[in-house]
């Protein structure tokens, strides 16, 4: 059987008018965008020098997807329980019997099926850079598994958030506020502190002999839990043209170098796995602070 909060808050999303809506200006933007960057590809005939535009654009697509993707989830799950609570059925959720840990992935659960929705409508205005040369079917699917681990992660944030949060504008502006900061700590914590990662021009020379996992674990950690980077190496393994734009700005310490050493590929992999461990902490923090916050009321 299904979640029955995942069942309500499903039904109730798609009976509202705003879905369609929001669905409908998704795809839009992606194709206007997709038909601006391969409107070269639409005349007579197409250039040798042209063809590498269409792996150009492939990579200005993704970000716009993740753009949209980080835009949008923290304004779903952030009002997932504060929203309850300001429309007064929070309580009633709770006399049904359900459960905290039911309530949190329920709502989770619903957001994240949304996103995927929204994600997979966007796959057919991406396999036009399949049509067009640029990218491979293995690879475009690589690619939204990503694009769904960061909106995962990106409502597990807001989730928690709204757990925390008694109204719903509070909630929302600190989700955004709270990726921010995360994704900007992460990126600090790289370049200083005690796990940034401390490169001699020796230990770089001796990076070609290492093995791939070594050189993992020589890197600092922070930056393993900035989703950006992983999407940013897994670009440039699928591609190839990345490299210079790398250099200079993922050079923190270094980074490029190992991150090139050990295959962008295996540091993508790395961030994958680091934003799978950070959701579910996130998740199992928020389903913690609501069974503490509901067991403080009934005592009440």
């Amino acid at each position: 059987m299904l979640n029955p909060i995942f069942e309500s808050s499903a039904r109730r999303r798609m009976r509202t008018d705003k879905t369609p809506m929001i669905w409908t200006a998704w795809v839009m933007a992606m194709l206007l965008f997709s038909v601006a960057g391969l409107g070269e590809f639409l005349g007579q005939g197409v250039r040798i020098d042209q063809m590498r535009r269409s792996t150009e654009w492939y990579i200005w697509l993704t970000a716009m997807q993740l753009a949209l993707v980080v835009l949008v989830s923290p304004a779903l799950s952030a009002v997932s329980i504060s929203g309850e609570r300001e429309r007064q059925t929070f309580d009633l959720l709770l006399s049904t019997g359900i459960g905290t840990r039911k309530i949190i992935m329920g709502k989770l659960t619903e957001n994240f099926a949304f996103l995927a929705l929204l994600i997979a409508s966007g796959a057919p205005v991406m396999l036009l850079a399949y049509v067009t040369g640029g990218v491979q079917v293995w690879q475009l699917m690589a690619t939204l598994v990503w694009l769904l681990m960061i909106a995962l992660e990106a409502l597990a944030v807001g989730m928690l958030v709204s757990v925390l949060c008694r109204r719903t504008l509070t909630s929302i502006i600190t989700a955004y506020l709270a990726i921010a900061v995360l994704g900007a700590a992460s990126w600090v914590l790289a370049k200083h502190g005690p796990f940034a990662a401390a490169y001699t021009y020796k230990s770089l020379a001796a990076l070609e002999t290492m093995s791939t996992g070594s050189i993992l674990l020589g890197m600092p950690i922070p930056i393993f839990f900035n989703p950006a980077v992983g999407m940013v190496t897994l670009l440039a393994h699928q591609t190839g043209i990345l490299h210079n734009t790398m250099q200079n700005t993922l050079r923190l310490f270094d980074i490029y170098t190992a991150a090139k050493a050990a295959g962008f590929d295996a540091v993508s992999l790395a961030c994958f796995a680091a934003s799978l461990m950070s959701t579910a902490a996130l998740v199992a923090l928020s389903m913690l602070a609501l069974h503490i916050q509901t067991g403080a009321a009934k005592r009440r």
